[in-house]
This record gives structure tokens, sequence and C-alpha cells, in this order.
């Protein structure tokens, strides 16, 4: 007997169990007598301990797309998912004069065979700070624009930082993008690349 026949036998079985307790269930529904409600509670504390510096990205990956193109150079553009960074620490456990920074690099793209590389350098951002508590307040901060030129994201950059205690007092959540910008020959190679942008938060 195959596999796929032990499976059409199984759900016969159950289907016929399903039958003979519905059969069941319908017989007793008029012999109930009595029913009863059970309330469920749940007393939630206010967190204690030192709770933490946190960062989290809405995505794990997103995609450029071309525009604005030259006979020149070839233009690709998108935008870095947003990335947030979540202080719930009480202010007596927060470094005194200290910063938090997000900082951000790029790998190489390589094409699915391994043949052909762009180099990080042909890739820049332009950060943004967007939504959270305390949005715009002067100790939020974004990194400059990296232009798509070397250095470009070959080397570390920053995408925003904060004054540790004045953000954490100001709300303690803030969120940032950033516009990303291939440029590449027009000549370059056809074909699917993909390189790695890894974030990291340091205080």
């Amino acid at each position: 007997m195959n596999k796929n026949s032990l499976v059409l036998r199984g759900s016969a079985i159950a289907f016929g169990a399903a039958l003979l307790a519905s059969a069941g269930t319908a017989a007793m529904a008029d012999d109930e007598q009595d029913s009863r409600t059970v309330d469920v509670d749940v007393e939630i504390e206010p967190l204690t301990g030192p709770g933490a510096l946190a960062m989290t990205v809405e995505s794990d990956t997103t995609a450029l797309t071309e525009g604005g193109s030259t006979d020149l150079e070839r233009v690709f553009t998108g935008t870095l998912p947003k990335v947030t960074v979540t202080d719930t620490r009480t202010p007596d456990d927060i470094p005194a004069g200290a910063f938090w920074y997000v900082m951000g690099t790029a790998s190489d793209f390589h094409d699915e065979q391994g043949e052909h590389t762009i180099e990080a350098s042909r890739l820049g951002w332009s950060p943004q700070l967007v939504e959270g508590e305390g949005e715009g307040e002067p100790f939020v901060e974004v990194g400059g624009d990296v232009a798509p030129s070397d250095p470009g994201l070959a080397d570390q950059e920053l995408l925003y930082l904060a004054d540790s205690a004045d953000a954490n007092a100001g709300g303690g959540r803030f969120s940032a993008v950033a516009d990303l910008k291939l440029l590449v020959p027009a000549d370059v190679e056809a074909g699917s690349y993909s390189s790695t942008i890894t974030l990291s938060l340091f205080e």
C-alpha cells in the first residue's frame, strides 16, 4: 500500500469518528440541565529590573529598483527598513554621559552565479528620523548623507544617535530609515545581485 493510500484511509477514519461524535453531541444536546461560566483574570505587574537597550529592524530584506539612469551610469534606489531603538532601562541604570548609536555597513554585491561583483562603495544612503516618541528632539540626530562613491557603505557609517539619558526621558523609542542609492557603470554585467547591510547598536 502506498503512502497516499494510508493518508486517504486515515482521513476516512477521522471523518467517520467526527460523524459519530457529532451524532452523540446532537443526541445529548436536549439533556443539558445547567451551564456555568468561568472568568479568567490575570494581573501583570510593572516591569522590574534593569530593562534593556535593544534594536529591531522592520524587515530583513529590501529591493532596489532602477530610475534616473543615464547613458553613463545606472541608478537604483530603495529604502532601508525602519530601524527602531527602544530603551526600557530606568534612569539610574543609564551610564552618565552615555550615547547610543546605530552604525551600518554593506558587503559587496554578488550575482547568483558568483561570477560578478559590485563594490559596496557604490551603495550610499541618506538617513532620516521617522516615527517615535520624542521625534525631532535635539538629543536625537541622524547621520550625514553617504554618497554612493568611495567609500560609500563599504565602511561603517552612522545611521543615527542619541544622548542615552535624554532619549530615555523623551520616550525611549526612536526609529530611523534611510534612502538607498546604488550607482553602477552603464556597462555593468546584467544579473540578480545581492548585498547584506549589517546594522549594529552601540553605547
